[in-house]
């Protein structure tokens, strides 16, 4: 670039001005990329607080995460961002524990050999556990079907039903993808899901062989960190950063429609007000997105894509029996054989005092249940999930979250609905709906978007391409 260009570029990022839909994980990192270059953003969120699912609140005498509490470990977007935001010191990685899942086997642990539930020898004594013997039998034909079906099937439950049978798909694989992503097995991409996978299947042949092959090494490192003192600290950060950057933040602020003239669009906000801008990013969950966005881009008045809702209660415990954390980091039921779709004993996964509660979350389908009816379900279920005895409930915290498809998600229909909403280079679509879920990778989505949209207003405003 011409170095005479920089001012050009300054004084045009001075008058550009952004909003930003939705003050989510995505919002705010959106509403960042685009204010550190100097151009003028005004954030909305609907609710009185910023952060979305990363949400918190004080329960048994501490702050307690009550929805999303951690994140993969991963180089790029995220790390940077710890940096920038000076909370590289207080990462904090997850301790090793358990995964076990309930079903009609009971309660038990899904052994460590494993990748999406998927065992690398069905006669573990886990597994035999959880699927019997019957099985472990029908799993082990896996090692002796033909090659000719290797490393070509993207359908995880069709993957492997075909391979290892019925039952690792149904107690295994299938209460992890609902507890966790809320989507069944069949909605899974292989390939997205454990890339390598399938190659391994082919060399190997078997999938039993492919998981063992693709399984980390004891030097891998840990997958899984969270902030210390939780992640609504890193939402506090983020906070503190638009607002250094003067970011004019508008929490309790619900924005229920946008239009556009010409090159400008207008957002209306409930309270009736307007506000002028030349770009907009929307940063909401995927509902309240098409809403605003069906006007102006073709496709989006369909029906959502993403799973149904859940409710989320968060329990503080005293309860000695949980120190040893007998249940490991969680249990994930197979659908319809518990009232919880997973209970996480968060304590047992992150950092906790000699004298703080256990922090229990107990995720269930969102119900029309009183608050009081719907934590008294929970507790029983989690009480039911975790064998144990859970003492003495310090607090409760109850609910409703979104959810979205994970990036492995066989979803054509969320591709196209991508492809079309992020060709228009004055409006941005960013949040989890649309790329998948977890922060990590959240993150990476919104600063690429927001990038997107402030090239398209510092290098071509006015239609014409900055001086080169």
């Amino acid at each position: 670039m011409d170095p005479s260009a920089a001012p050009d570029l300054v004084s045009q990022a001075r008058r550009a001005r952004v909003a930003v839909v939705g003050g989510g994980v995505a919002g705010l990192v959106a509403a960042l990329e685009c204010a550190k270059l100097g151009i003028r953003v005004t954030l909305f969120e609907a609710a009185e607080q910023l952060g979305g699912i990363v949400a918190s609140a004080e329960l048994g005498g501490r702050r307690v995460d009550v929805a999303a509490d951690g994140f993969r470990v991963a180089p790029g977007a995220l790390s940077d961002l710890f940096d920038e935001l000076g909370l590289r010191d207080a990462i904090v990685t997850a301790r090793e524990a358990e995964t076990w899942v309930a079903g009609v086997h009971g309660v038990a642990p899904l052994p460590d050999a494993s990748i999406l539930g998927i065992p690398a020898n069905p006669f573990d004594t886990r597994v035999r556990r959880i699927i019997g013997w019957s099985g472990a039998w029908r799993a082990y034909v896996d090692r002796l079907r033909p090659p000719l079906t290797i490393g070509a099937e993207r359908n995880l439950a069709a993957l492997v039903e075909s391979r290892m049978g019925s039952r690792v798909l149904e107690r295994m694989v299938a209460p992890l993808t609902f507890g966790i992503h809320g989507v069944p097995p069949e909605q899974v991409d292989v390939d997205r899901a454990a890339r390598g996978l399938n190659a391994a299947l082919t060399r190997t042949g078997s999938l039993s062989g492919a998981v063992a092959q693709q399984l980390p090494g004891a030097d891998a490192g840990p997958t899984r960190a969270t902030v210390a003192g939780g992640m609504s600290v890193f939402v506090d950060a983020l906070a503190q950063r638009l607002a250094d950057l003067e970011v004019d933040v508008r929490t309790a602020t619900e924005v229920t429609g946008i239009s556009r003239a010409a090159k400008e669009w207008t957002l209306t906000t409930a309270a009736g007000d307007g506000v002028q801008v030349d770009a907009v990013i929307v940063a909401t969950p995927e509902r309240a997105a098409r809403r605003l966005l069906a006007p102006h881009l073709p496709g989006l008045d369909g029906t959502a894509l993403s799973p149904d809702d859940v409710d989320v209660v968060t329990l503080a415990l005293d309860a000695p029996a949980l120190d040893a954390r007998p249940r490991g980091h969680a249990v994930y039921a197979a659908p319809g054989t518990a009232a919880a779709i997973a209970v996480v004993h968060a304590t047992a996964t992150w950092p906790r005092g000699e004298r703080e509660p256990h922090v229990v979350r107990v995720t269930t389908p969102a119900t029309d249940l009183a608050d009081g009816d719907a934590i008294a379900v929970s507790t029983a279920a989690a009480a039911q999930l975790l064998g144990v005895d859970l003492g003495t409930v310090r607090g409760t915290h109850r609910a409703r979250w979104p959810r979205s498809l994970p990036s492995s998600a066989l979803s054509p229909e969320r591709d196209e609905v991508r492809r079309v909403a992020r060709r228009d280079e004055r409006l941005g679509v960013v949040g989890a709906w649309i790329d998948g879920t977890g922060i990590t990778r959240v993150v990476a989505d919104a600063k690429d978007e927001a990038e997107r949209i402030r090239s398209g207003l510092l290098w071509y405003a006015d239609g014409r391409a900055a001086s080169t």
